[in-house]
């Protein structure tokens, strides 16, 4: 005989004969009898039912119990006895376990059970304690809330508000499956329960601009572990594709612990609720808490703690902050969470996070070494050079960057193939709107061409030969193109250290604070990354106060202000009206260098730079031009397929003519 058919009949039985003919589950009984079996139960009689036929009915059901030989080995009570052992459940809590387990996995246990609560003859405690063998106000006390079977996280209750001939508790899916599942000791079923995290492809390496972030989680975690210190919940927030979940197993495996992710799915693969995750979260804790080899992981931490939580053992509207503060100050197993974002995390629960880190894309030779490291495993050989090259000039996400590879390998496409799919993630990531890539000038430096009013070379120098880099603030005014922008990121260079390039654009926002979040951001960005911020277009965010008309335009100079005081690292700002700087600037920066027109013995040097054709006398006697009016010049020749010295003379005389103060002829050219 099947376990469920023997369940289902045994509990009929034990009904059978508990109650009379005359009683509601008398009536019932028949119906139950032919849905379990083939066998066609003795007719009830029409008028009041007697001890005859009631007999008749026991017995029948006593033939069906033996006829059709022993019942299966019944793994959900061998398996709710070996988890009340591992919980130090009684016997009696480790039956009311399987009694739920089995109402949950075995259809025809699940009938019986919800027909004979509505005979409302029997109250669910009652039923239990028929099942199991026990008084049932034992059975009332194994269910209080404060009761182990509750606490460990074994049983579930939505909270609400039911009459006790409603079937209000539950188990997990998970913890259904397993029980149904033949294994051979408890470590089969912690492993069926809550199986490992799969090995991590990152290196430790990878996370160095977590800085010393890193080495403070790593030695909490060694310490949590080796003491079993209660409470200790590490975060890691950052946008999609970062790192986060990476960086726990890459942790975990440098302590040789073991990661175990909760809550991901339930048996069937499908979303697990709220309830279901914090109940796995508690039933891990409890069976795990002895270890001294395993940290918990769950994603996501918002869908829990946002800010309107639903929480189990609460009702379904309710919110119950006490009981999420107790959980996550007891918890007995080292946890790390992980978040996209912490705004919907309710702070009271941020709050009791031990330690917390915010995960960024890598910068500079990291992220190199990163694209590099996820191009020999994703990309054909031939185009691994040409698409790792890339890195220098876009700060995606790993995640992004290495889907975006796999794509391109399954088209059969190149560099072009992955430009397209990792563009049109990073779209989709950003909201719908392409982010900029990192800037970069296609003209190099050229010292021979800046003219500036402070030795560029021999402030490089210093800056080089010192050991540790100073905290140095740049107002770089002048002239468009003159190239101030260009000496910035030279000097970054020179410096090794990545850019950060910010536009008035990027940072000027149409809501109230917005650019004041924007700015600490950037600066905030700087920091982690160890980078070099360039702001050009200073101006728009630091223009004279003194003719500010709106609050906001005061808000948002202070906000610079305050933050140029503060920043640790070199920054640049660039400007072509210095003049309209706020006075206040005058003292925050360290070096203000202007940048101006080519001097005439430097045009002929910037007409070799950017023309085959041999140098004119004439040049010589242009006037405000600068770099950049000669590189754009060589780009119009080239788009015109002209190289002829006339020509060129032209339009740098063009370009000279159409500068702000310059004299202009009046009336119609020829």
């Amino acid at each position: 005989m099947t376990t469920e058919k023997h369940l289902a009949l045994e509990l009929v039985a034990v009904l059978a004969n508990r109650f009379g003919p005359c009683s509601k589950v008398a009536k019932e009984v028949p119906g139950w009898i032919e849905y379990l079996t083939d066998v066609e139960c003795p007719e009830r009689p029409r008028t009041r039912p007697g001890a005859a036929w009631w007999g008749r009915v026991r017995g029948l059901l006593g033939d069906l119990r033996n006829g059709e030989g022993p019942p299966e080995e019944n793994l959900v009570r061998i398996n709710a006895a070996r988890l009340g052992q591992h919980f130090g459940l009684t016997d009696v809590e480790a039956r009311i376990l399987e009694f739920f387990a089995s109402y949950h996995s075995f259809d025809m246990f699940e009938h019986v059970v919800d027909q004979a609560l509505q005979t409302r003859d029997v109250t669910l405690p009652f039923l239990i304690a028929l099942f199991v063998g026990a008084d049932h106000t034992e059975i009332r006390a194994a269910l209080r809330p404060d009761a182990r079977l509750s606490v460990s996280g074994l049983l579930q209750t939505d909270g609400s508000i039911l009459s006790r001939h409603d079937m209000s508790w539950s188990v997990s899916n998970r913890l259904a499956s397993a029980l149904t599942t033949d294994f051979g000791d408890i470590e089969g079923l912690v492993a069926l329960l809550f199986p490992p995290a799969p090995p991590p492809e990152a290196e430790w390496s990878d996370f160095q601009g977590l800085g010393d972030s890193a080495a403070i989680m790593r030695k909490l975690l060694q310490k949590a572990l080796a003491e079993g210190m209660p409470g200790v919940n590490i975060l890691l927030y950052g946008p999609p594709g970062t790192g986060k979940t990476e960086f726990c197993k890459v942790l975990v495996r440098e302590l040789g612990a073991r990661l175990r992710a909760i809550g991901e799915a339930d048996e069937r693969g499908q979303e697990p609720s709220r309830g279901e995750r914090l109940a796995e979260l508690r039933m891990a804790g409890r069976m795990l808490a002895s270890r001294r080899d395993t940290v918990l992981m769950l994603d996501e931490m918002e869908d829990l703690f946002g800010n309107g939580i639903i929480l189990p053992f609460s009702g379904l509207g309710q919110t119950s902050k006490v009981f999420a503060n107790r959980l996550l100050e007891t918890n007995p197993v080292p946890t790390l969470w992980t978040t996209n974002s912490i705004a919907p995390c309710d702070p009271a629960f941020l709050r009791r996070m031990t330690f917390s880190a915010e995960m960024r894309p890598p910068a500079g030779q990291i992220r190199k070494r990163i694209w590099q490291r996820l191009a020999d495993r994703h990309v054909a050989t031939e185009d691994v050079a040409s698409i790792t090259s890339l890195a220098d000039f876009h700060d995606h996400a790993p995640a992004l960057v290495a889907d975006a590879m796999r794509v391109a390998r399954a088209c059969g496409g190149g560099i072009d193939t992955f430009r397209q799919v990792l563009g049109a993630s990073a779209k989709l990531t950003n909201g719908g709107v392409a982010p900029p890539p990192r800037h970069h000038s296609e003209v190099l430096w050229v010292p021979a061409l800046a003219n500036t009013d402070t030795s560029l070379s021999l402030l490089e120098a210093r800056l080089t030969a010192t050991p540790e880099l100073p905290r140095l603030s740049f107002c770089l005014d002048g002239p468009a193109g003159t190239g101030k922008s260009a000496w910035a990121r030279h000097l970054a260079r020179q410096l090794h250290l990545p850019v950060i390039e910010k536009r008035a654009s990027d940072l000027l926002s149409m809501w109230v604070g917005g650019t004041e979040q924007a700015i600490a951001r950037a600066f905030a960005d700087a920091r982690a990354e160890g980078a070099l911020l360039i702001f050009d277009e200073a101006d728009s965010l630091l223009a004279d106060r003194r003719n500010a008309v709106r609050q906001w335009e005061v808000s948002q100079v202070n906000e610079m202000l305050t933050w140029m005081e503060s920043h640790p690292l070199p920054f640049v700002c660039t400007t072509n009206l210095a003049n309209h700087l706020d006075p206040a600037t005058q003292r925050r920066f360290t070096f203000r260098i202007r940048f101006d027109w080519l001097r005439p013995d430097q045009l002929p040097l910037a007409w070799a730079a950017h023309f085959a054709a041999p140098v004119p006398a004439e040049v010589a006697a242009l006037d405000r031009l600068a770099p950049g009016d000669f590189a754009n010049v060589a780009r119009r020749m080239r788009a015109l397929g002209q190289d002829d010295t006339a020509t060129i003379l032209a339009e740098l005389r063009r370009e000279s003519a159409a500068k702000e103060g310059a004299a202009r002829s009046i009336g119609f050219g020829r």
